[in-house]
């Protein structure tokens, strides 16, 4: 089967959870036999640089053509995908003949708008997957509302003309389905997922604290926006010093926020306790995980997060480790079963007291990341999942 695949994000060597799924997706249909065309915005316009290996993707079956539009963030997102489009109908069409067309949603981005278009136009069967839910426009500033309220309409109508729209978890699910305007849209559930050849748990735990000199090494991993509240965390982190002196913190990627947290570890002198070592290949995370005691999910609450399952998170789970988190999906976390969940409303005493309680008890952390890994093996399996998911393909084209 040929396969275009129109997406905002794509490399195999990304701190980011779209990115991976992306790749992880695309990379298990292309040793499957299919061919994929990757279509994805190029490097301009963004706003940060999350990573440049993208351009060096080399897989088997698979080939990314990437825009050349110089349109700046938020723009680039819409003109770069209708730029793919025609650069596909003028050029490429004659070399590739899709059978079928996948789009990520991701935010506000054009991909399955564009794709949808696209398959209208060469009558082929459309699948999305919606890796996130629609973003909360009230407390954007008023350009954006109105960027929004332009690009809303389109999202919502790519939704209802595709043939099958995978979603994240069940809140995302139960969501969508309430909306009157897709009630008659097929959604699926097709989690995040672990590649379990690459993350579990390693013997050799030791080599971070040996070298950094400390007793507890709590790790986070991927993009440092504000919505992640990694300032939160490390605003909390000289309260947990007073108990627990020999904790040190591992900090792993990039983003618009690195600025600000450079800053405030600076001001409250802790560059000594934390550790930035910048954007790591993905395959190389394992190591820095099984070295690290706790990992950190989201320190701050918005009610959209109940609808995501970090991979982050997922990532901690197989290396069975535990993590803290405020509420996400109970797909992944419920009860405080596999890490703790930080109260809704917390403050930063809540912070402090939840990281405490876990750098104190050790059977609790063996505990949570025994029942980590287990809930991963269970519905966390890219392989599993992806088979599924390539069945549906199969079928859909059939037809």
């Amino acid at each position: 089967m040929n396969i275009l695949y129109f997406t905002n994000y794509f490399t195999h060597n990304s701190a980011g959870a779209a990115a991976i799924c992306t790749y992880k997706i695309a990379k298990y249909l292309s040793d499957h036999g299919h061919k994929l065309m990757i279509l994805a915005p190029g490097g301009k316009g963004k706003t940060f640089d999350i990573n440049t290996s993208s351009n060096f993707i080399n897989v088997p079956n698979l080939k990314l053509n990437q825009s050349l539009s110089f349109i700046n963030f938020p723009f680039n997102l819409v003109f770069s995908h209708f730029e793919n489009m025609l650069r596909f109908l003028i050029k490429i069409r004659t070399k590739f003949k899709p059978d079928l067309i996948m789009s990520q949603y991701h935010t506000f981005h054009y991909a399955s708008v564009v794709a949808s278009y696209l398959a209208k136009i060469l009558a082929l069967p459309h699948i999305i997957r919606s890796h996130d839910i629609f973003i909360d426009m009230v407390p954007k500033p008023l350009p954006f509302r109105i960027f929004f309220s332009i690009i809303y309409p389109q999202i919502y109508h790519s939704i209802r003309n595709c043939n099958i729209d995978y979603v994240q978890t069940t809140e995302m699910k139960d969501h969508l389905q309430k909306i009157r305007k897709f009630r008659d849209v097929k959604f699926k559930i097709l989690h995040n997922g672990i590649d379990l050849d690459l993350f579990y748990p390693s013997k050799n735990q030791e080599i971070l604290k040996e070298k950094y000199g400390c007793e507890t090494l709590i790790s986070f991993i991927g993009l440092m926006t504000q919505d992640i509240g990694l300032y939160n965390f490390i605003k909390a982190l000289p309260e947990v010093l007073k108990s627990h002196k020999d904790t040190h913190l591992l900090l792993i990627g990039d983003g618009p926020d690195k600025k600000n947290i450079l800053e405030l570890a600076s001001k409250l002198n802790l560059t000594k306790r934390i550790h930035f070592l910048g954007i790591k290949p993905h395959a190389d995370i394992p190591f820095f995980i099984n070295n690290c005691d706790i990992g950190i999910g989201r320190i701050t609450h918005k009610e959209m997060w109940r609808f995501f399952i970090p991979v982050k998170c997922l990532e901690y789970m197989a290396c069975k480790k535990p993590f803290i988190t405020t509420p996400i999906s109970q797909d992944i976390i419920k009860d405080n079963d596999v890490g703790l969940i930080i109260r809704k409303n917390f403050s930063e005493d809540d912070i402090v007291n939840n990281l405490n309680y876990l750098i104190e008890d050790k059977a609790l952390q063996k505990q949570l990341g025994e029942r980590g890994i287990n809930k991963i093996y269970e519905k966390f399996n890219w392989d599993i999942i992806l088979q599924q998911f390539n069945g549906d393909l199969l079928s859909l084209v059939k037809k």
